[in-house]
């Protein structure tokens, strides 16, 4: 997992995925909420609709919609679980996490 995204291999192709401003926006259009899809993950209320969006949004080089979603289904919904889960918590917690931070560099440290 990079920083500020998570990594998936499908069919031998490895993608990027970054919870961006507009991949959030595109994935509340399509679904709803992502603190309600959160919670409806974590009580095992999610299918391939919900993670072939959530992927298929966050992909930083974007594959077809209908694509991602039959490399989801040829590799099987629990490789990409935790891939989703992953994501879901980059957008709870946001991108700027403490080691990412200017605040916490060497420069900016109080003396």
């Amino acid at each position: 997992m990079f920083r500020n995204s998570v990594t998936l291999t499908l069919d031998s192709g490895e993608y990027r995925l970054k919870p961006t401003f507009q991949a959030i926006m595109d994935i509340e259009e399509r679904l709803g909420g992502i603190i309600g899809l959160a919670v409806r993950a974590a009580d095992g209320d999610f299918g391939l609709k919900e993670m072939t969006v959530i992927i298929w949004a966050t992909m930083e080089d974007r594959l077809n919609f209908e694509q991602v979603g039959k490399l989801i289904l040829a590799e099987g919904l629990a490789k990409a679980s935790p891939v989703v889960r992953d994501l879901l918590i980059l957008c709870l917690v946001g991108l700027n996490t403490p080691e990412n931070s200017e605040e916490n560099t060497e420069e900016n440290a109080p003396d």
